[in-house]
């Protein structure tokens, strides 16, 4: 029997995994030397509602000794295999522990799967593996589709600064901005090798939707099957721009791409924890899925 898990960096909504049974992992959130674990109820009850006013916050991956016990659980459950989703190794070591533990838990078949990407992008390679496990795909198929589910996924943000990534090592291939975005907003992107990369500098919020929409079609436009859009936000401030750059993004994908009009899959959130204490929570961004054929 297969179990399922995902952690937060992965940007999970509360109804899918409830509706789909998934298990859950949440990263270990530090505020203020108060360590809490990153899970629905911390993120939409609490998180928000401190974190503008602290002084410190990151994040710290579970120790290899409480993953051994959260892998053995799912096993007392009657589980004997497990497909077990993570967000980019680049940007954490909990990838990495969870191969170790992997390797220490008997009876439970583990096959840890690193997306390469974070957040929205990681939940949209995940969403394509659930549903074939869900399909009765053997597990050992789904490993192997794991690099094209990568491919056929893309996703983008913008922050006003780039200080949090730099304060947490998370800055990756945009390094050479750093210091740099007076009066500039960046689209930041991860590539497939699970690393943070500008992909565009632009002035004004209006230059910056539109560019964010041109990626999205772009991107598209030789996937235009199963389409699916996830746009997220952090500050409240940003949820208003989060929307009219979707909806913007909507109307270009059926004007442009000849997409019908409800065609397009939507899935909404604020992000996580995990990832706001590495972008900082100042962040909007949109990632889409889609396949040839």
């Amino acid at each position: 029997m297969l179990a399922i898990s995902i952690d937060s960096g992965c940007a999970p909504i509360r109804e899918y995994v409830e509706k789909h049974r998934l298990f859950f992992m949440g990263m270990k959130i530090i505020i203020d030397d108060k360590e809490y674990t990153d899970s629905f109820g911390f993120q939409e009850e609490t998180f928000y509602n401190i974190v503008e006013s602290s002084k410190e916050f990151h994040t710290a991956q579970p120790p290899l000794g409480q993953v051994i016990e959260y892998y053995n659980d799912i096993k007392s459950r009657g589980f004997t295999q497990l497909l077990d989703i993570h967000f980019s190794s680049k940007m954490s070591g909990l990838y990495e522990t969870c191969v170790m533990a992997s390797k220490m838990v008997e009876g439970l078949e583990v096959r840890v799967v690193d997306t390469t990407k974070v957040s929205i992008g990681s939940f949209l390679i995940a969403k394509k593996l659930i549903e074939m496990a869900e399909m009765g795909t053997d597990i050992e198929e789904i490993i192997k589709v794991v690099p094209r589910t990568i491919e056929n996924s893309f996703m983008e943000f913008s922050v006003p600064t780039l200080k949090y990534l730099v304060k947490n090592g998370r800055v990756g291939r945009a390094q050479g901005l750093a210091g740099t975005l007076l009066n500039i907003k960046p689209i930041l992107s991860v590539d497939n090798e699970g690393f943070i990369t500008p992909i565009a500098k632009l002035r004004g919020m209006k230059k910056l939707q539109e560019q964010m929409v041109a990626n999205i079609v772009s991107f598209l436009d030789s996937r235009r099957e199963k389409i699916v859009l996830y746009s997220i936000y952090g500050s409240a401030e940003y949820k208003s721009i989060m929307e009219e750059t979707l909806n913007k993004t909507i109307e270009a994908i059926e004007g442009s791409l000849g997409v019908e009009p409800g065609a397009i899959e939507l899935v909404t959130g604020r992000i996580w924890p995990t990832i706001a204490c590495h972008s900082g929570p100042a962040v909007f961004g949109l990632a889409c899925y889609g396949e040839k054929e």
